[in-house]
Formats: C-alpha cells, sequence, structure tokens
C-alpha cells in the first residue's frame, strides 16, 4: 500500500458517549395516589355538611406534600395536590353554608331573618 495516498480519517471522530438514560415519565408512589383518590373523593364529599369533603382533603393534602417531597414532578402528586386544595376549599364553603343554616334554623345568630326571607319556616 502507498502511504502517500493514505488519509486518517480518525481525527475528526469523538469519542463514544452512551446515549443518556430516559427511564420515561417518573412513577408516582402510594403516597400520591392516596391524596389523589381523597382529593377526589373530598370534592363531592362536600355535599356531606362540608365535612367528609373537609377532612378528606386535609388528609390528601398533607399526603400529597409528602409524597410529592420524596417524588416530585410526577402528575400524579401535582394533580392530588391540586384536588386536595379544591377539596378543602369547597369543604369550608359547605361548613360555613350548613352552619349557617342550621344557626338560622335553631333561630339564633344574624342568620334567622335571611332563613325566613328565603322561605324556610322556623320551628319557634
Amino acid at each position: 500500500m502507498d502511504e502517500q495516498n493514505y488519509q486518517d480519517y480518525t481525527s475528526n471522530v469523538s469519542q463514544y458517549q452512551a446515549p443518556p438514560e430516559n427511564n420515561g415519565p417518573k412513577k408516582a408512589n402510594g403516597m400520591q395516589i392516596a391524596s389523589l383518590v381523597l382529593g377526589i373523593l373530598g370534592i363531592p364529599g362536600c355535599c356531606c355538611y362540608g365535612v367528609v369533603g373537609l377532612l378528606c382533603g386535609i388528609i390528601g393534602l398533607i399526603l400529597a406534600l409528602v409524597g410529592n417531597k420524596n417524588n416530585k414532578g410526577s402528575g400524579i402528586g401535582i394533580g392530588g395536590l391540586v384536588c386536595s386544595i379544591i377539596a378543602i376549599l369547597f369543604g369550608v364553603l359547605a361548613t360555613a353554608y350548613y352552619a349557617m343554616i342550621f344557626m338560622g334554623l335553631m333561630g339564633s345568630g344574624p342568620f334567622a331573618e335571611l332563613i325566613e326571607d328565603m322561605g324556610y319556616s322556623l320551628p319557634y
């Protein structure tokens, strides 16, 4: 072989690099799944005088915060956090609403006239 016609093409070739590992989306842990379930159940649970929705929302919020601390970036954890916050807000509003109605029906508090104006008959 004639060494004058030989050309070295290996000088521009870089070292082999392994492709970056892509493990796909992060998997949710049990706390994140439980927070999502409790948040979803807490939203319609507000119809039970607001207490059920409020309790489910608070427990779901705690589980979402702990689960997201251990496993950041999971969509289920973020969804559980959002649903739990919504359940807490609806639970507080429903509890206040039902407390207002109950106090008005018992004839105590400033809501007795409001209850009568809405067409409800008071027991006294």
